[in-house]
């Protein structure tokens, strides 16, 4: 006989074989056993969680001869020759190649005839979503008001794409992805069924990899047990998967936790010669870092146990990481993760979050050879450095004074934003500037303009001419060469466009606020003491010390392209 693959010999066949969708199939009985069930159904879900075999199971209780019953009796003719695919009455549809309209029609004009061998007509439209929109149309009104006789499932791994008026005509069911532990305990019925002798870590690491998909966890241990010779393994699972084992990633976390940079980036650049992939391994470490998120968080979860296993390795590292670092690293991972879709050289970007997860201050330490953050600060040098920003603050609410003053006289006609910002509440904004915020912003300006292109093109076309100089928590400052560049921008629909970009890029809501390039610079000269007359009477000598703590405080602020020095 012909060897059949686990998942198909494995698929459910009656509502209680159906692994985590309990939700469905309450549901689904209740309403096979009132007779109270509906004329069109959706079910929607990711991949491998039940959606067609709950179709098919629906379709043999309502055509059981012992039924309509909540349950098929799968003896019977009818039940058998579902479960076989062979009965005329149930017809699968794959709407990705049949998915034009004259399919469609040919739909419409069929369901008209009454069934042959079943009390229904059951259409089952698999990937519905892939329907053209005159397809869609043409479907309408015979889902509206099909005849007694017929009942459609369709079924989607993203509902998003249907029509409102073609789901507001069926109920329905949204199918989760399966818990850990459930995938783990059905693998583990399987493998006793079938006599395999398998390790629970070789389990644990199918279920991993299946991501909440039945069908791809016995796929996956049907392609693992081909490969294996006799006992399986937790390696064996590894070496057929790519995946990274628990204890070598926990072994990155804990280098991560020191900042050991060297000793992190030694253990991966032995796993990428033994022939793990970045994007697998940055993805590995994202999933166990999530991992340890909610052990510090939220430790109680149940699918979290079944994942960690009570392993108090997990536990200990957890301790040693607080929430706000995790969430920090987390984010590199998943910036770096991101960035490697569009770069051939993924290990590099892989090495950078390395060094930046074990440095976040920099890179600069770990090319002087440090492998351990410095130490902390004394409070003496956060005291200092507290009254220093706080005479910087007064230094500059008097250099925007004097940039209002001058302004008035000499250049009536400027810009709404810096006219604007040489208020009071300009004074805040420039108060308000922060040096680490403006890197972050310029670091990830070139994504802000990606995703914009991505969004509207036109917008990118204008928003290109400008460059990020200052931000603070709440606004970003971009200043522009060309006047058209900037009012364009500053279209309502233009500015929102990019301001909901920014926040979801930059992690927060941003205000835009533009200017031209010149008075963004003209600010710079005032505050360096380069506006003439105005500026204050007696500005620090470029050579004394005070001098060079204001020039150096103005370079940080609007960028050294944008300061220049006089005497």
């Amino acid at each position: 006989m012909t060897y059949r693959a686990l998942y198909r010999v494995w698929r459910s066949q009656s509502f209680a074989d159906l692994v985590g969708q309990e939700h469905v199939t309450r549901t689904l009985k209740n309403a096979l056993k009132e007779k109270r069930f509906s004329h069109a159904y959706l079910f929607s879900g990711p991949r491998g969680t039940g959606k067609t075999s709950t179709a098919k199971i629906f379709a043999k209780a309502v055509n059981c001869r012992q039924g309509p019953a909540p349950e098929p009796c799968n003896r019977c003719e009818t039940c058998r020759r579902i479960a076989e695919g062979s009965l005329m009455d149930v017809v699968e549809i794959d709407a990705a190649s049949n998915r034009g309209v004259d399919e469609i029609r040919d739909l419409r004009d069929k369901v008209k005839f009454a069934p042959t061998e079943g009390r229904y007509k059951v259409y089952i439209v698999d990937e519905v979503h892939m329907l053209t929109t005159e397809a869609f149309n043409a479907l309408l009104k015979t889902l509206e008001e099909p005849p007694d006789h017929v009942i459609f499932i369709l079924a989607t791994t993203e509902p998003h794409k249907l029509p409102q008026t073609i789901r507001s005509r069926c109920q329905h069911f949204p199918f989760h992805r399966i818990p850990f532990g459930e995938i783990v305990r059905h693998l583990r019925r399987v493998c006793d069924a079938q006599s395999v002798e398998i390790e629970e870590a070789a389990l644990a690491a199918i279920a991993r990899a299946a991501d909440g998909g039945m069908r791809d966890a016995l796929s996956l241990l049907d392609q693992v047990l081909a490969y294996a010779d006799g006992r399986v393994e937790e390696s064996t699972v590894l070496a057929v998967t790519g995946f990274t084992s628990r204890s070598t990633l926990a072994e990155l976390w804990q280098g991560l936790a020191e900042g050991d940079v060297r000793r992190v980036l030694d253990r991966v650049d032995g796993l990428i010669r033994e022939g793990t992939e970045p994007q697998r391994l940055i993805d590995d470490m994202i999933d166990t870092g999530r991992d340890l998120l909610l052990l510090r968080t939220a430790p109680n979860l149940p699918d979290l146990k079944d994942r960690i296993g009570g392993d108090e390795s997990w536990m200990r590292l957890a301790d040693r990481l607080s929430p706000g670092r995790l969430n920090r690293m987390l984010e590199v991972l998943l910036q770096a993760s991101q960035k490697m879709k569009w770069t051939p050289h993924a290990r590099v970007v892989l090495e950078m979050a390395v060094v930046e997860l074990c440095h976040p201050e920099g890179a600069e330490q770990a090319a002087s050879g440090e492998t351990r953050p410095g130490p902390a600060p004394s409070s003496e040098g956060l005291g200092e450095r507290i009254r220093l920003l706080e005479r910087r603050i007064k230094e500059l609410e008097k250099a925007v004074q004097s940039v209002s003053a001058s302004a008035g006289a000499a250049k009536p006609e400027r810009s709404a934003a810096l006219s604007e910002g040489q208020g009071a509440g300009g004074e805040k904004l420039l108060r308000d500037i922060d040096p680490m915020r403006t890197e972050e912003v310029r670091r990830h300006w070139p994504e802000v303009l990606a995703r914009v292109k991505e969004q509207k093109i036109t917008v990118h076309a204008w928003l290109i001419d400008g460059e990020p100089v200052a931000a603070t928590e709440e606004a970003v400052i971009v200043a522009f060469k060309n006047s058209i560049h900037r009012e364009t921008t500053e279209k309502e629909s233009h500015k929102t466009l990019i301001e909901k970009v920014m926040a979801e890029v930059l992690g927060s809501p941003l205000r835009l606020i533009t200017m031209m390039r010149n008075e963004w610079q003209e600010i710079g000269d005032r505050l360096t003491g380069g506006g003439g007359e105005e500026s204050d009477p007696s500005p620090p000598k470029k050579g004394s010390v005070e001098g060079k703590d204001i020039i150096r405080q103005a370079v940080e602020i609007f960028g050294k392209d944008l300061v220049e020095v006089t005497d």
